[in-house]
């Protein structure tokens, strides 16, 4: 017990609310919540079912998992089926279930969500890291793959998982249709369970295209979703994932209906219901999403093109709505400072700057590096009234230049605060 920690991210966001509270403007860079209003439909949907009372089928009920088997069929071009799909409390019940339901330990990119590793240690798993391509925008690399497999092995590790999630948290891009398949081919050569998170695939960005391994993998995939990111319901706590159609899938979804069963029966049954439109193809809801997913890639890159033009470096945001600069380039700067570590520069933002972000140790990374993840879902949008009106002010065809500019005051002071601490070290 003494390993365990509270959610980095959690934590993060409790402290904004504090200093909010005693009166501090800290810019809320830290928690990765999509802040957009909740769509009248799915408003209307939670008030048809709030009469729902009795407890339902751990793994969901059988017209929920035809909805969603039937949305996700049509998003990623597979065909799947209700006996395929589970529903939990957020995609975390359902990660620790396969993951703790699977015998062998966990593969992990560096850096990667700070649950992941969490969910191990409570599962009693062993992880080993593998890196990222930061040469190359984090881009998955065999050979550093195989690195870390061969490595679990000296370690007397017995690596059966392997995570992927793209678009990535903490990093922000996507990863390639290509590297897709040559993880998914790897996984195959080496007998490993796929855990795809793939939470924010609906919220990539246009010109960018999301591959899930179940393509070049359906054996050995599973996907993890959710209304968390791109219906903006973080809250509400549904999490849905799709086993593989065999054998395998059959003794997770038993092994899952035991331990649901044993923690948490059940999803609430009002939300169970309301997901039934949220996975309806309804037009009016796929063109919110659409909207909310083009608001979140202005409000990214006008952020990350900022950055870019101060001198940071980071990689290219190409979905969700995440941000990861590295300051390494001014290590000596830093250290004159007393920032060693990317734990002591987060410390230092917040407390100098009222700038708050996530430190890359969260993520797994080496403190060394010097990174830290922002996240830009919450800035301008710390209320629903704000919120409501970036999305009344986006509505009325405004330019997107004038958009940022005019309508993003708080991300325009966040900007103005970075310059002033690059400032210090140029």
């Amino acid at each position: 017990m003494a390993d365990l920690n509270v959610s980095p991210t959690l934590r993060i966001n409790e402290q904004v609310k504090s200093m909010w509270e005693d009166g501090k403007d800290v810019l809320h860079l830290g928690f990765g919540e999509s802040r957009f209003p909740v769509h009248p439909e799915m408003k209307n949907a939670l008030m048809n079912g709030m009469l729902n009372r009795s407890y339902l089928p751990s793994s969901g009920t059988e017209k929920l998992r035809e909805k969603i088997a039937g949305y996700y069929s049509k998003k990623l071009g597979l065909n799947f089926s209700p006996e395929q799909v589970i529903v939990g409390i957020g995609s975390k019940s359902l990660l620790f279930a396969m993951i703790y339901l699977t015998d062998g330990d966990l593969l992990l990119p560096k850096p990667s969500w700070v649950s992941y590793s969490a969910i191990a240690k409570l599962s009693g798993k062993a992880v080993t890291r593998f890196d990222l391509d930061r040469s190359c925008e984090f881009r998955l690399n065999i050979d550093t793959l195989n690195t870390a497999y061969d490595s679990a092995k000296r370690k007397g590790q017995n690596p059966t998982m392997i995570v992927l999630n793209t678009p990535n948290n903490p990093v922000g891009n996507s990863f390639s249709q290509a590297d897709i398949e040559a993880v998914a081919t790897w996984a195959k050569e080496n007998n490993i369970l796929i855990l795809s998170d793939e939470i924010y695939s609906l919220l990539t960005f246009k010109e960018t295209t999301h591959t899930t391994p179940a393509s070049y993998f359906p054996d050995k995939t599973i996907i993890f979703g959710g209304l968390s990111k791109h219906l903006s319901l973080g809250g509400w706590r549904l999490g849905i994932s799709i086993l593989p159609n065999n054998k395998i899938g059959d003794q997770l979804k038993s092994g899952f209906d035991s331990v649901a069963g044993s923690i948490w029966s059940c999803v609430p049954a009002p939300f169970q219901v309301a997901g039934e439109t949220a996975f309806s193809h309804n037009q009016d809801i796929e063109a919110y999403i659409q909207l909310c997913t083009e608001i979140h890639s202005i409000r990214t890159r006008y952020a990350y093109d900022s950055l870019k033009k101060k001198g940071l470096e980071c990689p290219k945001p190409t979905g969700a709505f995440y941000i990861y600069p590295s300051f390494k380039k001014w290590s000596e700067q830093l250290n004159a400072l007393g920032i060693l570590s990317c734990s002591s520069l987060a410390d230092h933002l917040l407390n100098e700057y009222e700038i708050a972000t996530l430190p890359g140790i969260a993520f797994g990374d080496d403190p060394e590096n010097l990174c830290i993840r922002l996240s830009t879902s919450y800035l301008d949008m710390e209320t629903d009234e704000r919120a409501q009106h970036i999305l009344d002010i986006f509505n009325s065809d405004i330019d997107p230049k004038t958009f940022m500019k005019d309508h993003h005051p708080r991300m325009n002071h966040f900007l103005s605060r970075m310059d002033d601490f690059l400032s210090t070290l140029n």
